[in-house]
Formats: C-alpha cells, structure tokens, sequence
C-alpha cells in the first residue's frame, strides 16, 4: 500500500502519522505541491491521501496556484473512491471541494493545546474520547459540507472534525511531535507575538501525544 501525502511547509509534516503509516503496512512518499512538484504515477496507484496544513489559505488560488492542481487531486480521489484525510488546512480545503465556504474565523485564531469535544458519532471515531486534547494553529474555519457529519466542535469553532463517506477533516493537529511544536514556534515566532501566545499554551504533558499516536493509528485503520 501507499500513501500520499501532499506538504506545502517542509515543517508541517506527517509527524507521528508518518510512523502510524508505516506501521500499518504504507510506503509513505510527499508531494510538495508548493515547490511545482507533480504526481509521477496515476492517483490510483495509492491507497489514501493525506492533505497537510500550512500558513495559506483554501480561498486564496490566485496567490497560490498549485492549490488549483491539489483541488483536483482532491475532486479525483473523491471519484476514485480514495479516502482521504485533510488536516487544518487539508480539513478546509476538503470542505471547499465538497462546495462548502472556507473563510477566516470571526472568533480569533485558535493556537495552542486545546479541548475539543465530540458532537457527533462515526465509526471513523468510535475509539476517540468526548473530550479531547489537541494541538490547534489555525485562524481560518469553513462551513460543514452538506452531507457530511460533523463530529468534533471546540468552543469557539464548531466545526473541528467531519466525515464525508471515505474523507475525514480534521481542523485541529493531531500528527504533531514535540518536535514539530517546537520547530513551529520558531518559524512562527511572530505569529506567536502578535496573538499574545505565551509558551505555556505550547506545552502538554506526554499523555495527550501518546494518546493521540494511539488514535491515529485507529482513524487510519478504519479509514482504509
């Protein structure tokens, strides 16, 4: 089996996924869309695709055109039967393919460790708690797409999970490392300042990142 996983921040990875994946049996390759890269082989020759966040937004075409190529990636793997997993921005570019608005939040962004809690049930989720610790970075949100379920909520955003026949989006990060929020507060360290983020907001004890490593592994499982 293979996975593919389009990047468009180098920083912005699989992260635990990645060993998820590897685990279960994928070749894992990255398409990173944002540098021209294309598709080599047919779509049909994966088994999911992984949609990864970063800092644009699934309303802006014009300034990036390669989320122009993604859409369609998108629109085929959706024909194909393909599941696919969108995160943060993967998660609204998702929705917008299945015609619902993406558009920036008018709650303020959400960054940091944060509670989301389950609205809504899906066998997708059935192993996820009521309440969940999750690692959010995010200031843009979408509407929920008609058909879909949604399953998670936070308290300023409501839609934070959904399900679309054989897509998930997630809004929120659930493949980070310690690593990666580390890397992401460095390369973001402006962001940070301006939305008065303080260090602690970046903080979790171990349990949720491996509890989290854990669920993953489940939403895959089920999804493929």
């Amino acid at each position: 089996m293979k996975a593919l996983a389009i990047r468009h921040v180098l920083a912005e990875h699989l992260g635990m996924m990645e060993r998820s994946l590897r685990n279960l049996g994928f070749k894992v390759e990255y398409l990173d869309t944002a540098k021209g890269e294309t598709l080599k082989e047919p779509l049909e020759e994966y088994s999911l695709l992984v949609v990864l966040g970063g800092y644009m937004g699934a309303y802006e075409e014009n300034l990036y055109p390669f989320l122009s190529y993604e859409f369609r990636l998108m629109e085929q793997a959706l024909k194909l039967n393909i599941p696919i997993l969108g995160i943060c921005l993967g998660a609204q570019m998702l929705a917008k393919v299945l015609g619902a608005r993406v558009f920036k939040g008018d709650r303020g962004k959400e960054i940091g460790w944060m509670d989301v809690f389950k609205v809504g049930e899906h066998k997708l989720f059935q192993e996820f708690p009521n309440t969940l610790k999750v690692f959010q970075w995010h200031g843009d949100t979408f509407e929920l797409p008609k058909g879909a379920v949604r399953v998670y909520a936070s308290e300023r955003y409501e839609n934070q999970a959904f399900v679309y026949g054989k897509a998930v989006g997630l809004q929120f990060h659930i493949e980070v490392d310690q690593d990666m929020v580390k890397e992401w507060a460095e390369l973001y360290h402006d962001e940070l300042q301006e939305e008065k983020i303080g260090e602690d907001m970046l903080r979790v004890e171990d349990w949720a990142y491996e509890q989290n490593y854990r669920l993953i592994e489940s939403l895959i499982r089920r999804l493929i």
